[in-house]
C-alpha cells in the first residue's frame, strides 16, 4: 500500500464514506478514549504517587474527546462540503485511523498494566501506574497533535 495521503487531498483511490459509516468511525474513536478516562480513574483513585500524570492524562484524552465530537459533527452534516471535509480526515491511513490506533495503543498499555496488577491483587504488589513523567509528556503529546490535525479542520470546513 505504502501510499502516503494528505490531510488535504483528494484522490479517487482514498476511501470515501458516507456520513453515518464516517459518523461511526469517530464513535469507536471516541469510544476508546472514554475507555481510557475509566482507566485513568480506576488508576487515580489506586495510585497516589502519579496522579499528577494520570490527571494529565486524563485531562489530555478528554480535550481530544471533545474535539472528536465535534469533528462526529461534521460526519453526521448533510451538506457535501462538510462529508468532502469529514472524508479527507476518514481517508485511508488517516487522521481518524491513526488518532484510533494510537488511542488503542495506550488503552492496551493501560489495561495490561491494570491485568497484571488485578492477578496479583491477592499478593505483595498494588496497582502501579506503568508510565514515567517523560512517557505521560511524549503519550500527551501525540493526543496534542491529534486535537491540532482535527481542530484544524474543523476550522477550516467553517472558512
Amino acid at each position: 500500500m505504502g501510499h502516503n495521503y494528505s490531510i488535504f487531498q483528494t484522490n479517487a483511490s482514498i476511501i470515501q464514506m458516507d456520513g453515518l459509516s464516517g459518523a461511526a468511525s469517530i464513535i469507536a474513536v471516541i469510544d476508546i478514549a472514554a475507555k481510557i478516562f475509566e482507566i485513568c480513574q480506576t488508576y487515580v483513585l489506586a495510585v497516589k504517587e502519579a496522579r499528577k500524570d494520570i490527571q494529565r492524562l486524563r485531562d489530555g484524552v478528554t480535550s481530544l474527546q471533545d474535539v472528536l465530537t465535534d469533528v462526529k459533527d461534521l460526519a453526521e452534516d448533510s451538506s457535501s462540503s462538510k462529508r468532502s471535509a469529514f472524508s479527507r480526515l476518514n481517508q485511508y491511513n488517516g487522521p481518524v485511523q491513526q488518532c484510533e490506533r494510537d488511542l488503542r495503543r495506550l488503552m492496551a498499555q493501560l489495561e495490561l498494566a491494570e491485568g497484571e496488577s488485578r492477578m496479583r491483587q491477592f499478593g505483595l504488589r498494588a496497582l502501579k501506574w506503568p508510565f514515567s513523567t517523560k512517557d505521560i509528556d511524549k503519550r500527551l503529546q501525540v493526543i496534542n497533535d491529534h486535537k491540532a490535525t482535527f481542530t484544524l479542520a474543523l476550522i477550516s470546513d467553517n472558512l
